[in-house]
């Protein structure tokens, strides 16, 4: 099955492949290795576009973003 998801809001259309390539693309900017997360929890507001995240390293490390990070 392929899945693909969109969320839809304001007349605007955000597919969760965007959302996730932006959260990694931040992730890796900051040294960590994607296949070192153990638990990534994103946050997604429709209203202004913005992308929140935390993640867990395999080493207990917690990365996340102060800054909102925006869907184009």
């Amino acid at each position: 099955m392929k899945l693909k998801l969109q969320v839809q809001f304001n007349n605007k259309n955000v597919e969760a492949t965007d959302i996730e390539k932006t959260v990694k693309e931040d992730v890796k900017s900051k040294g960590v290795k994607i296949n070192t997360i153990d638990t990534l929890e994103v946050y997604f507001k429709p209203e202004d576009s913005s992308v929140y995240y935390v993640a867990t390293t395999k080493a207990g490390e917690v990365i996340g973003n102060d800054e909102p990070l925006f869907i184009a």
